[in-house]
């Protein structure tokens, strides 16, 4: 088992999913009041008003927890997938780049649902 500890993908996707599920609980649990450049899901959609600000935070944050659970389950469960260091590599830095625009492309589709686009 000491070559789990060394393995890029597991090491990659755990630590990375762990940051997004803690970001999206605090973003969902703490979310900015008041429409800012600073903190929280900023993208034009979400700023256009109040009511899309305060519904994209928990949306965003939702869809961090979400992205962020299924790269730890991959991380965990690459584990043990007998790869080369550098396909391990790609292939983390691969997930961690689909699962960061994820949620965006979710919560931007949600905004454009809900208050038109």
């Amino acid at each position: 088992m000491p070559g789990l500890l060394y393995n890029p993908l597991t090491i990659t996707l755990t630590l990375t999913g762990l940051l997004f599920a803690l970001s999206g609980y605090i973003l969902k649990t703490y979310p900015p009041k008041s429409i800012n450049w600073w903190y929280g899901y900023r993208t034009s959609s979400s700023m256009k008003g109040q009511e899309q600000w305060d519904f994209a935070q928990v949306l965003a944050g939702r869809e961090m927890i979400r992205s962020g659970a299924i790269l730890f389950v991959f991380g965990i469960g690459g584990a043990w997938l007998p790869l080369t260091e550098i396909l391990a590599v790609g292939l983390a830095l691969g997930a961690v780049i689909v699962f960061a625009f994820l949620p965006v492309v979710r919560v931007e589709a949600e905004l454009k649902k809900r208050f038109g686009g």
